[in-house]
């Protein structure tokens, strides 16, 4: 990773700056032969030595066989300074473990297994002073199995709002990877703006079910090739008490493979649970041609 002499054009930190290294960069890697996403810039993928590569800001993550990724590494290294992380893979002299993007990877006789880091479960349990209280078992409930209390529309107190909304934050972060969470954090999100006492109590159960679960592994065991992707979705009718909208849920497969997984809150009011199931079927088609968009780019 590294910067170059043409990000010199404009401040550094600035929009201009980032959009003066995506060009370059990008032009970098055309002509090195690789072609450029059309779903996403980001992604780059060469035929001839079959490397695909995504880009993260400055951080490159490539997928290939030990000889063009030398090359790859030969030819980035005459162009721009960078820093080699390590190469992951199962000969003798590969690394077993590295971090990528604050995830830690690594690599066993199975396939691949990826976590997000557990210290962000960890200082959401302890910021919640969640540590010594009783762990349950699911993340939230349903708002129609939740028991209601005296004062719970009531606004939390001052103290405790930017707590909450850093809790929830850091929570947003931690659901991008753990699917067991998605739902009651997006709950929680929907009233960052003006967190009442219901939510703060929602937030006390989601950090005591993770105590003792900070740690949440996807694996991505070796299959064979598989040839189309499987959609899964499912909707809760007007689960929302407040507003009387529904939730899409889905997840998008690789064979066994969990490419993608989401729950949103609908924008319309559904009129039946037909209706809801629709708008969740199609929620599901996008995020399957978005997938497939992106498998197309990486050949």
């Amino acid at each position: 990773e590294g910067m170059c002499d043409e990000l010199g054009k404009s401040m550094y930190g600035t929009r201009d700056a980032s959009q003066n290294w995506e060009e370059e960069y990008g032009s970098t890697m055309l002509k090195l032969g690789y072609t450029k996403g059309l779903a996403s810039p980001c992604v780059f993928y060469h035929e001839k030595r079959n490397l695909r590569v995504v880009v993260h800001g400055d951080d490159f993550t490539i997928l290939g066989l030990a000889n063009d990724l030398d090359w790859f590494k030969e030819r980035i290294t005459d162009k721009y300074e960078i820093k080699h992380r390590g190469r992951l893979g199962p000969g003798d002299s590969d690394d077993k473990q590295i971090r990528i993007l604050n995830r830690v990877v690594w690599w066993n006789h199975e396939g691949i297994h990826c976590g997000l880091d557990q210290r962000h479960a960890e200082i959401m349990v302890k910021m919640m002073g969640a540590g010594d209280k009783k762990t349950v078992v699911t993340p939230g409930v349903k708002p129609c199995d939740d028991k209601e209390e005296e004062g719970d529309d009531e606004r939390i107190e001052e103290g405790r709002v930017t707590r909450y909304r850093a809790v929830v934050a850091r929570g947003n972060y931690l659901s991008q990877d753990r699917l067991d969470i998605k739902y009651a954090i997006k709950e929680l999100c929907r009233w960052m703006g003006k967190p009442r006492n219901k939510d703060w109590r929602r937030l006390i159960r989601l950090s005591k079910y993770l105590v003792d679960r900070e740690r949440y592994i996807n694996e991505y065991k070796y299959q064979d090739e598989v040839g189309k992707l499987d959609v899964w979705t499912d909707t809760d009718y007007t689960g929302c008490r407040e507003t009387r909208k529904s939730t899409s849920g889905g997840l998008i497969m690789l064979g066994t493979h969990l490419i993608s997984g989401w729950s949103a809150t609908q924008r319309v009011i559904a009129l039946s649970s037909g209706e809801a199931e629709y708008y969740g079927v199609v929620r599901g088609a996008a995020e399957a041609m978005g997938t497939q968009s992106i498998l197309k780019d990486w050949g």
